[in-house]
């Protein structure tokens, strides 16, 4: 964005020693460490288990495949003890989906209607490490679906420590990523999992998105297999990526 850009520059310039500034390398170097500056502050989940893991979103941004990438990494690599639940109820495909996942991750599954029992789940589930949570998407102009995601946000309050991650796609128009954010940010806190790399030459929003939200930036997706296509976000990757570097790998 234009102000973004702005604050870039500015900040670049107050970096910079007049003398070099004819030296072409010193200032990629120097555009390098501002940028990663604006980006770092990115990190796994730092909640002690046992917690309720939450993915928020709209339609078609790839939140149930997503929650199978991060629960697959939990569950197989770091050999935690994980629940899947899903509340989207409005699409079948989708519960079937997260099922199947949790067959092959021989985890338990339920499917969840209301907030209760997200909580009934909570006290069944006491043993385990995590409960990964994935809800309906709907678009943020849809005031009926917003108010049944903030009831199922609060039901894990006074009973488990909670993560909220909102899963946007690269492929999103700025403009309306802003106001899926502003949408969301009414509800909850945050952090941010970009996904659909792959689909996009332009990476510009996640620098957009994470300056405009100040949220913690947790994971990129570049693709659809579970659950390799998934990664920790990395501020030096992407500032490569902004400045014109290979695609995410």
């Amino acid at each position: 964005s234009y102000s973004t850009a702005e604050d870039i520059v500015d900040d670049l310039r107050s970096r910079m020693k007049q003398e070099r500034t004819g030296d072409k390398d010193y200032v990629i170097s120097t555009l390098k460490d501002v940028l990663c500056d604006k980006l770092d502050n990115a990190g796994e989940m730092e909640i002690e288990y046992p917690a309720i893991i939450m993915l928020i979103g709209v339609n078609g941004v790839g939140k149930t495949t997503t929650i199978a990438k991060i629960a697959s990494r939990f569950s197989v690599v770091e050999k935690k003890k994980i629940v899947l639940l899903t509340a989207d109820t409005y699409r079948i495909a989708a519960a079937e989906q997260l099922r199947t996942y949790a067959n092959i991750l021989d985890v338990p599954f339920r499917i969840i209607y209301t907030p209760q029992e997200i909580r009934n789940a909570i006290e069944d589930y006491a043993a385990y490490d995590y409960i990964f949570v994935d809800t309906s998407g709907h678009s943020q102009k849809n005031t009926d679906q917003r108010d049944d995601t903030l009831a199922l946000l609060r039901a894990a309050d006074g009973q488990a420590e909670k993560e909220v991650y909102l899963v946007v796609s690269a492929t999103t128009k700025y403009r309306d990523l802003l106001n899926i954010a502003d949408t969301y940010r009414e509800l909850t806190d945050f952090r941010l999992v970009f996904t659909k790399l792959d689909e996009t030459q332009c990476q510009g929003n996640l620098f957009n998105l994470r300056l405009h939200t100040d949220a913690p930036m947790s994971y990129v997706t570049c693709g659809q297999n579970v659950p390799d296509d998934i990664s920790e976000f990395d501020a030096q990757k992407t500032v490569k990526l902004l400045l014109g570097g290979n695609r995410f790998e």
